[in-house]
């Protein structure tokens, strides 16, 4: 049987309605107030225009790819004497 809430994975038993991945989310959802499991899950998993611009600079603050006129790379270190 297909889980009843994903709609994808197959169900624990004939008995039980879901996967064992949606049935550990349905016992988080009992133990802590649901509430809480979804401002949690807005805050790390959702993310606004400010967060996706600020994570784009981040990433291309750090990659080292040089781009046409770039003059700014400097190319890696090498551990070859040069007397060689």
């Amino acid at each position: 049987m297909v889980c009843s809430f994903c709609c994808v994975a197959e169900t624990e038993g004939w008995l039980k309605s879901y996967c064992s991945d949606c049935a550990m989310l349905k016992r988080m959802l009992v133990l802590h107030e649901p509430k809480i499991c979804i401002d949690i899950l807005r805050r790390c998993l959702i993310r606004n225009e400010n967060q996706i611009s600020h994570k784009i600079k981040a990433e291309l603050k750090n990659t080292s790819v040089k781009c046409e006129g770039d003059d700014s790379y400097l190319p890696p270190p090498t551990t070859r004497s040069k007397s060689k």
